[in-house]
């Protein structure tokens, strides 16, 4: 564990019914902050359950909206995008304003913007609607992890919670796709796709009313000005890089896109410099320094990219393997990432005691499972549509629980280098890698997929084969496989890294 980690923590958990900030939190958790704990944790549910219950629809909301691939990317990326670029600025309001306070705004404009998003009647609008509904999940997911680190300071309470918060992830997973594919199947009222956004609307009533007596409300003691600057280069820098990375396949790259990723890096040069004039000066900046500098933050951080980047393809691309390579009905195709969902929540339950006894390692372990569970694709997709259809499910059930092996021990070790101080502006940098990945996930392997399929996937007026979908599944697959290998390498690599810390620590006290 870093040296920023075991510092005096100034604030620490501290809680207060009209928020104010309080001195370090000495005693455990009540009960009520585990209700409360549940409560930020159905909230989670619902953000997870939006996310996946979208992969699902794709195709029917593509050819209901008569919409292009591209289209249909940028309603899955329109709403990532915009909440990886409001994430850090939404944790660092939650640290000046209350965390409770902010999380209670986000489940309000969140359930608003579902509604608008059950109600657009184009694919253009659906995508607005989508990046108001990202908007609002920035405001309210930070705060989930924020009160996470405030509420169970001690390590042990925190493994519990943050194994909990990784099996509200599982869960999500599960009811999104399950959820999704029923509510298709059922067409409820003739509302289609439609539904799957109106359900969020009783959720999220559900916990605002809920939050009221049972989240505890905390906030920074350093009660930190926001940088507005700094909310301008987040609210650009994303969008410059993931937007023509989206639409660049479908218009053949004009020089425009190419434009955006030069302008890209300069702004994140020009990003990082404004913050470290703003910390000179004595100002809060939106991103602090020691933040960066806390040992094994960064690594952690190219870590969550790279395996969130992997998986939010693979959901993607199975999709359309599923409802458009072998013509499954979405509730069938919805069945097959079951198993998925149920290992995740398996491996996240087991993850606690795995993970105080080997660490990082399960983790590393969590990659190479997911690996070599996607390199067995290749042996399935020529076989016949009911077999192969319970093959991927298998698969997806692997694959499932290597990711919750990765994801609980992963969280863990980020959050114990972030101080209290910083818990929003911490929470909201992971949960901006976690979103970024994914939105350049479904970017960047939706752009390889339809380069090896060679053409839109549910384009009438030019069917594709399924054969040429097995076999743009099949090398979609690989590339995934070796993505989580690289996961594993950098978990590895992180595992390194907090021994060197352990041991540095253990001198520096002798």
């Amino acid at each position: 564990m870093s040296s920023l980690a075991r510092e005096p923590l100034k604030g620490e958990g501290a809680t207060a019914s009209h928020g104010a900030a309080v001195g370090p939190r000495e005693s455990g958790p009540t009960a009520r902050d585990w209700a409360g704990l549940g409560v930020v944790l159905l909230a989670m549910f619902m953000s997870q359950i939006d996310m996946f219950i979208v992969n699902v629809a794709a195709p029917e909301i593509q050819s209901d909206l008569h919409a292009g691939f591209g289209q249909m990317q940028f309603v899955i990326d329109g709403y990532v995008i915009a909440y990886a670029a409001g994430m850090v600025t939404g944790g660092r309001l939650g640290d000046r304003v209350g965390r409770k306070k902010v999380f209670q705004w986000g489940v309000a404009a969140f359930t608003v913007t579902s509604l608008l998003c059950a109600l657009a009647p184009s694919a253009n609008t659906l995508i607005a609607a989508r990046v108001l509904q990202g908007l609002s999940a920035a405001l309210m997911t930070p705060q989930i992890l924020s009160i996470l680190r405030a509420v169970f300071v001690h390590d042990r309470d925190r493994s519990r919670a943050v194994g909990a918060y990784g099996a509200s992830i599982g869960s999500g997973v599960i009811a999104g796709l399950v959820g999704g594919g029923l509510l298709l199947d059922l067409d409820v009222a003739g509302l289609g796709w439609r539904m799957i956004f109106l359900i969020n609307v009783p959720i999220g009533l559900a916990v605002l009313a809920a939050a009221v007596p049972a989240v505890p409300e905390s906030r920074s003691a350093d009660n930190p000005r926001l940088d507005y600057v700094g909310v301008v280069f987040t609210a650009v820098l994303l969008p410059l890089v993931l937007v023509p990375l989206t639409i660049g396949p479908e218009k053949g790259w004009p020089w425009w896109t190419y434009a955006c990723f030069v302008l890209g890096a300069v702004v994140v040069v020009a990003f990082l410099r404004w913050e470290g004039r703003v910390e000179a000066r004595g100002g809060a900046p939106l991103l602090p320094a020691r933040l960066l500098r806390a040992d094994g933050f960064p690594l952690s951080m190219a870590t969550v990219l790279a395996f969130f980047a992997g998986n939010a393809g693979l959901f993607l691309v199975l999709t359309y393997h599923l409802q458009s390579g072998i013509r499954l009905s979405p509730m069938n195709a919805s069945l097959v990432f079951v198993p998925l969902g149920i290992g995740f929540i398996i491996a996240s339950s087991a993850c606690r005691r795995l993970a105080a006894r080997f660490g990082i390692r399960v983790s590393i372990g969590g990659g190479i499972i997911m690996a070599v569970s996607l390199c067995a694709v290749p042996a399935v997709t020529g076989t016949e549509t009911g077999p192969q259809a319970l093959y991927l499910a298998g698969i997806m059930g692997v694959s499932g629980f290597g990711q919750g092996l990765v994801v609980a021990p992963l969280i863990d070790t980020v959050l114990a280098r972030v101080h209290p101080d910083d818990a929003g502006a911490g929470s909201g940098v992971l949960n901006t890698v976690t979103q970024a990945g994914m939105a350049l996930g479904v970017a960047a392997i939706g752009a390889l997929y339809r380069a090896f399929l060679g053409a839109n996937p549910q384009e009438p007026e030019h069917p594709v084969r399924a054969a040429d979908f097995a076999d743009a599944f099949d090398a979609t697959s690989c590339v995934l496989a070796a993505l989580a290998l690289v996961a594993a390498l950098l978990c590895g690599l992180l595992g390194r890294a907090r021994v060197a810390d352990d041991r540095a620590a253990v001198l520096s006290r002798s």
